[in-house]
């Protein structure tokens, strides 16, 4: 079900998912100030773009997830990334000290530094 805006997206998750997601939101903006952020109602996620789309918050009932739309690209020597797609990798945050690691704040730095990439459709 396509979400309206980020509390409806918000409302069916866990009191402790939403205030994750309040404060990655939150850490997303001071580590890349110069990001923009919009919902993705149809994927029911928050969208990045610095200037192209390059991470997303995943906010689901009972845990909260950061992705990287091009996190395939990342190193990742703490091995925080998860997912095998061909693509998109990203990190489950369980707690406030999670959002607030070094590491996870290189990953982000380094995402939004990606250039954009080819369209897939040509």
């Amino acid at each position: 079900m396509r979400a309206d805006s980020i509390e409806e997206l918000l409302a069916g998750c866990s009191p402790a998912v939403q205030s994750l997601a309040h404060d990655a939101r939150a850490r997303i903006m001071s580590i890349v100030p110069h990001a923009t952020e919009r919902l993705r109602g149809g994927w029911r996620l928050i969208g990045y773009n610095a200037p192209h789309y390059f991470a997303f918050i995943l906010p689901e009932p009972d845990r909260l997830r950061i992705g990287f739309e091009w996190g395939v690209l990342l190193l990742d020597p703490s091995l925080l990334l998860e997912g095998d797609g061909k693509q998109v990798r990203y990190v489950t945050i369980s707690s406030g000290k999670q959002l607030h690691a070094p590491t996870l704040a290189a990953l982000l730095e380094t995402a939004a530094a990606i250039p954009p990439r080819p369209s897939r459709l040509g």
